[in-house]
């Protein structure tokens, strides 16, 4: 019984230690993550020229429209950003790390997401990031930039310009299906010719849609955009087939109804 209980004590003792090594371990690597996300965050300030050399090309030193950030929009982007990172960890998608990044840094920077001069700031990081990439062909994180740059669009164009009534999550969602879409993207909204070239070499490649329905037999949902459509009441998701349209209408319905009258609320407000 000793015997036992002595090696019971051990294989306790074996494991509170390797969890104590795993928590360390998870501790390094989130402290190298934060040291890393400051320091990338610090390149962003245009108006310390200390931070300039890294954010634009170095062949051009072009810095793809980017305007400077105050120090609260710098904390922002970091925020945001970790918190979307932090989603993406638990097997969120795209869109859900998007909400919840949203959800982490609304309270605490009001004044970035309700401001259209600091939103455009942050804005301007994104694009100006995400073209960066796309010329150094690191497209992983251009993809990313692009998801948060349509999102902080659609943002904007439903709270500031009020030209429509709730956010595109279609438009949003194609931002990782292609390269040409990608490109495209960027090209027509930076001031710079930049990607032309780039453009050029991927302007062939076939747009790619998005199927909503999460049973769709496409890997990932990816099919050609000229064959899908739209929710014909809703007008903010996209489909592949008929098939799949009525297999994810459960899942869809109350969200379909929640936005139909949203977009009825806006129609009406503009009419009177």
């Amino acid at each position: 019984m000793g015997r036992k209980r002595n090696q019971g004590k051990a294989r306790k003792a074996a494991k509170a230690k390797a969890r104590e090594e795993a928590d360390e371990s998870d501790n390094q690597v989130t402290n190298e993550r934060q040291q890393l996300l400051a320091e990338q965050m610090q390149q962003l300030q245009l108006g310390n020229s200390n931070f300039l050399l890294t954010l634009g090309s170095d062949a051009t030193k072009c810095y793809h429209g980017f305007k400077e950030m105050d120090n609260m929009c710098i904390d922002f982007v970091c925020a945001f950003r970790e918190a979307f990172h932090e989603a993406g960890k638990r097997g969120k998608s795209t869109l859900s790390c998007l909400i919840e990044a949203k959800n982490a840094t609304m309270d605490k920077f009001a004044d970035v997401w309700y401001d259209p001069a600091n939103m455009e700031s942050v804005l301007s990081y994104y694009l100006s990031s995400g073209t960066k990439s796309i010329i150094e062909d690191n497209y992983g994180y251009a993809h990313e930039c692009a998801a948060c740059a349509r999102y902080m669009e659609q943002w904007a164009v439903v709270e500031f310009h009020q030209t429509q009534a709730i956010i595109n999550w279609s438009k949003v969602e194609a931002m990782s299906a292609d390269v040409h879409t990608l490109v495209k993207f960027f090209r027509k909204r930076i001031p710079c010719r930049c990607l032309d070239k780039k453009y050029g070499e991927v302007k062939t490649i076939t747009k790619i849609g998005v199927c909503f329905n999460r049973q769709c037999p496409y890997r990932r949902g990816r099919v050609e955009r000229s064959k899908t459509f739209y929710c014909s009441r809703c007008r903010n998701v996209t489909y592949c087939s008929r098939a799949c349209q009525k297999a994810d209408w459960t899942t869809h319905k109350q969200e379909c109804n929640d936005f139909v009258a949203v977009i009825a609320k806006f129609e009406a407000k503009k009419q009177s």
